[in-house]
């Protein structure tokens, strides 16, 4: 967990990197019925459409892009914010990765 005196500083830049990284975007129940409302779709038809059985095989998580991306980035911005998942709502109050976001990483190397 980051320190606090961090995270009150963290401000995301809204450079997409956090959606190009490598690994899965797990779903929650929550997250599968909110995604698919904002899209005008049914839960089922989102399930089928977006998502794939994650590699713990416990849950379901989104499609990726050829090159990994998240599916739902566009150019650097999501096209699903208002609606996007929990893992990605957390980012990076519950998790993080200790390189690879360029506003966080720069909090980070100055000591701020």
């Amino acid at each position: 967990m980051l320190d606090t005196t961090i995270l009150a500083r963290f401000q995301c830049a809204g450079c997409g990197e956090c959606c190009r990284w490598s690994g899965s975007v797990l779903l929650e129940d929550d997250d599968i019925r909110a995604m698919a409302e904002h899209l005008g779709l049914s839960e089922q038809d989102f399930i089928r459409d977006h998502t794939r059985l994650a590699p713990n095989r416990q849950q379901l998580a989104l499609l990726d892009q050829e090159d990994g991306s998240c599916a739902f980035l566009a150019g650097n911005r999501c096209s699903v914010y208002e609606a996007r998942p929990r893992q990605c709502r957390s980012f990076p109050y519950d998790w993080y990765v200790p390189q690879g976001c360029p506003a966080l990483d720069r909090l980070l190397s100055s000591g701020e």
